[in-house]
């Protein structure tokens, strides 16, 4: 391992909860893009597959770079979970959708798994500024 490679992973061990939702979001949408995969869509699965290839590319490379990299599926995060709070509210409040798969994806729990997944989005967020930083006073 280069040397910007272990002082990186070494940051993540030593903040446990920025490694923890990184891990726990790329897990998610790895599961859910293998589920759409599955059922005929891969798009999903491309997608994350993307991702997880550029933060390990980025990783290889230098610490801003992996920055950059994890600021950008914060960002990602953060767009995508606060437009299902978005649908979720209208959903709630305005004409609630009959279909029973979009009621289940936007009722209690879909809400839940949505904030859960802002917060992830904010730390990771916040976490890639620390990288970004780093790079710049080495």
């Amino acid at each position: 391992m280069r040397g910007s490679e272990q002082t990186t992973i070494e940051d993540f061990k030593a903040h446990s909860l920025p490694g923890l939702a990184l891990l726990l979001t790329l897990l998610f949408f790895a599961y859910r893009g293998v589920t759409y995969a599955w059922l005929g869509s891969w798009l999903p699965l491309a997608l994350v597959a993307l991702v997880i290839f550029l933060l390990f590319f980025s990783l290889q490379k230098s610490a801003k770079g992996f920055g950059r990299a994890l600021r950008f599926w914060a960002v990602l995060l953060i767009i995508w979970s606060s437009i299902r709070l978005l649908l979720s509210t209208v959903n709630q409040f305005l004409k609630p959708v009959p279909e029973a798969h979009i009621a289940e994806q936007l009722g209690f729990l879909g809400a839940l798994t949505s904030l859960l997944f802002l917060f992830s989005g904010i730390i990771l967020y916040r976490s890639s500024s620390r990288f970004l930083k780093k790079s710049q006073t080495s």
